[in-house]
């Protein structure tokens, strides 16, 4: 069973989408109205363990009571780190990817190069950013610390100016974004 919800923030609005295992998806949705649709397509896409057909999908904000908190703090600047449990699915690849970067700390930034060096690929750049690009569950698995060769903003699914806010929250002006002072979820 998939669970889902529309969480509400400075940013955009959130939708998240989470297994028994833990959350999946954590998608930016430029107009929050469609995060039905949106879950509604996820489920499809997903199949079930037995592989015959999508799996059931309920509506459940209270599911993401530890996710919501856990976002709120880190919006306002009191958290660095996540322990929400995360369900990722992806190529191996994909998930060495997104397993070291969410070892890339708080506030600090690392380029698509260095990554394919650390996890032994260092001709797979492109291919880092590529699952950078897919990674299903953006601010938990930081994306957004990853910029360019020449420490220049590029490249986020949540758009650059998102990933410009999320990295001045972080204490970063790259994109020339103001800090979010009063930051919210809500």
């Amino acid at each position: 069973m998939l669970r889902y919800t529309l969480m509400r923030t400075v940013l955009n609005p959130l939708l998240a989408i989470a297994s028994e295992g833990g959350l999946m998806r954590l998608e930016f949705l430029p107009r929050g109205y469609k995060y039905h649709t949106h879950a509604s397509g996820f489920a499809r896409r997903t199949a079930n363990g037995d592989g015959d057909g999508p799996e059931e999908l309920v509506e459940d904000p209270s599911a993401f009571a530890d996710l919501r908190a856990q976002l709120a703090e880190y919006f306002v600047g009191q958290r660095e780190t996540f322990d929400v449990p995360l369900d990722l699915r992806g190529t191996p690849f994909q998930l060495r990817v997104w397993r070291r970067l969410i070892r890339i700390p708080y506030g600090k930034l690392k380029t698509y190069k260095e990554i394919a060096r650390s996890i032994r690929s260092p001709s797979a750049t492109r291919a880092v950013g590529q699952a950078a690009g897919n990674n299903p569950v953006p601010i938990l698995v930081p994306c957004h610390r990853l910029v360019g060769t020449k420490r220049t903003l590029v490249g986020f699914a949540g758009g650059l100016s998102v990933k410009a806010q999320l990295l001045r929250l972080e204490g970063h002006t790259l994109g020339g974004t103001q800090r979010i002072e009063a930051a919210q979820l809500f």
